[in-house]
């Protein structure tokens, strides 16, 4: 037989016996239960949550597998609120669940909201109207309301109390556009931008498609997010903090950081299309790091003079490294450096300037670099190659090239040159011999 305070007895110690009465009798609301929603749904059911209103009108679909908790060969084709409602029902079937399968609308949200003590955004990111009236609707109700997004491997949460700044407040809809509200959202819930750095595929990402990447990690780590918050919030206790305070949380980065835009998307600072934040600038610089040098010597400094304003402190090594001629290759990585910070800027939506100094020597070339955020950059489809380079050690292969091979290799060089072939251990031999007398030479 099923006995609620034995099936929830292990929640006791980190909430008091009292605090989990008070959850069993909470109502929230959950409008989604896809990805996010369907996790808030059992996450907090285990908790001990005892009365839900769910709402969603799709179905599961094989793209739903790599995240969405009701997703399984099972239950493909089947509503989605009905399968999440029968699961939360296998956790506890005391739980009393109100199902909405027509999703929410503006006729049906006082009902969805009706006696609710918290309200947590589960809705598909591009949901716009939905969640727009449904943020509105809690603010005029005055229930708290809670949005975590998934962003990559993390998360990233915003919480609107009754006492605290609104959603249309913080984020400053109205009557924008879809793209543009697609843009303010995602800029507004992580201003930080955790997860930009290791999107390796741009490509995936289409806000005007109305497409980007998820995963798992990220669904899971906001149901663990807004679960700790809906337990502060319901319980009355703990910090909460409210928009237009947030904060994003990464596994991949191993990082948490607090969020704070005063005014929202109104902030004459915070403007979408005017960001630029220190986190961001050092997202770059530590890609920056990765730009190739000579004998791994990265002859330059970093001067960070304010957010959008870096100086790239250069030198050349002439004076105490053999291979840095004249100087010649510490430039040339300077000039790698310039174009992965380049890179690097277009993963954070800014556009990057380089001004070089005239009155300083060239073996100490120095670089004014600005950053601007435009609103419109789109991401360098090499940013992922930026960490991917090696250097292969490994013995080169001895394979021959077969005939076509080398005639495609001929017709390749420029006019003038062509290719001598060394083939033969003889002429190999020759050949390594002639490379170790000249690098004797260069080295002593």
């Amino acid at each position: 037989m099923f006995d609620y305070f034995k099936a929830f007895s292990r929640n006791i110690g980190w909430v008091t016996q009292q605090e989990q009465a008070q959850l069993r009798s909470s109502r929230v609301a959950i409008a989604g239960m896809g990805g996010v929603g369907g996790a808030h749904l059992l996450t907090l059911t285990r908790l001990g949550v005892g009365k839900f209103h769910i709402a969603d009108f799709d179905h599961f679909d094989l793209a739903n597998f790599n995240r969405q908790a009701g997703a399984s060969m099972a239950s493909l084709g089947q509503p989605k609120v009905e399968v999440l409602a029968a699961m939360a029902r296998d956790i506890n079937p005391e739980v009393d669940i109100q199902v909405f399968a027509g999703g929410v609308d503006r006729m049906n949200l006082p009902d969805f909201l009706a006696h609710v003590d918290l309200y947590v955004d589960g809705l598909d990111f591009f949901a716009f109207s939905a969640r727009q009236d449904t943020f509105s609707a809690c603010a005029s109700r005055r229930i708290p309301a809670i949005t975590a997004a998934p962003l990559g491997m993390g998360a990233a949460a915003l919480n609107f109390l009754p006492s605290s700044m609104s959603f249309e407040n913080y984020f400053r809809w109205a009557d924008q556009s879809d793209d543009e509200k697609a843009l303010r959202f995602l800029v507004g819930l992580a201003p930080a931008g955790l997860h930009r750095s290791y999107l390796v595929d741009p490509t995936a990402v289409n806000l005007t498609e109305q497409r980007g990447p998820s995963s798992i990690l990220g669904c899971q780590l906001c149901a663990a997010v807004a679960g700790a918050e809906a337990l502060k919030i319901l319980l009355g206790r703990g910090k909460v903090l409210a928009a237009p305070h947030g904060f994003q949380v990464d596994a991949y980065r191993n990082k948490m950081v607090r969020t704070w835009r005063p005014g929202g998307n109104k902030h004459p600072l915070q403007e979408v299309g005017a960001m630029i934040t220190r986190e961001a600038i050092k997202q770059i610089l530590d890609l920056a790091r990765w730009a190739p040098s000579g004998d791994n010597s990265q002859p330059w400094r970093f001067e960070l003079v304010d957010e959008s304003h870096l100086v790239v402190h250069g030198f050349d090594t002439r004076d105490y490294c053999v291979y840095d001629l004249d100087g010649r290759p510490s430039q040339i990585s300077i000039g790698a450096l310039l174009e992965t910070l380049s890179i690097a800027a277009s993963a954070q939506g800014l556009t990057m300037q380089a001004q070089r100094r005239a009155d300083v020597p060239d073996c100490t070339p120095t670089y004014d670099i600005e950053f601007e955020a435009t609103g419109d950059q789109q991401v360098d489809p090499l940013i992922a190659a930026i960490t991917a380079r090696c250097v292969k050690r490994q013995a080169m292969g001895l394979r021959a090239l077969t005939p076509l091979q080398k005639q495609a290799l001929e017709r390749s060089v420029a006019p003038d040159y062509r290719i001598i072939w060394l083939e033969g251990f003889h002429d190999r031999f020759r050949t390594a011999l002639l490379m170790f007398h000249n690098a004797k030479l260069r080295l002593t």
